[in-house]
């Protein structure tokens, strides 16, 4: 993927959206660098957080954009419960993830 193709699939996360570890006592730590990455649209994982909901379990959709540990963790649980539909939507997106070049799998 060369740059410019790279280009087209990150966007700088909105300082309202930044984790609380991206804020100093002062406010906002300014421009670290995070791009948000992942899936082509919101429409996957608003999907996913309605699946899950039938199961009892919550997710937050705008911060699997941005946290891959937390991502990572949802996606997991999602697979774990059992559900053919619940399973085969984690599926799809952690390969969406995994497309997009962000390793989620591979946290450190």
């Amino acid at each position: 993927m060369n740059r410019s193709e790279a280009a087209m699939h990150t966007t700088a996360i909105p300082p309202h959206l930044m984790p609380e570890t991206a804020q100093a006592p002062w406010g906002l730590v300014p421009d670290l660098g995070l791009t948000v990455a992942g899936t082509d649209g919101m429409d996957e994982l608003f999907a996913l957080q309605d699946l899950m909901a039938g199961q009892g379990l919550t997710l937050q959709p705008t911060r699997m954009l941005y946290d891959r540990l937390y991502a990572l963790e949802r996606l997991n649980t999602a697979h774990a419960r059992g559900d053919a539909r619940l399973q085969a939507a984690a599926r799809d997106l952690f390969d969406a993830y995994q497309r997009r070049g962000e390793w989620i799998g591979l946290v450190h």
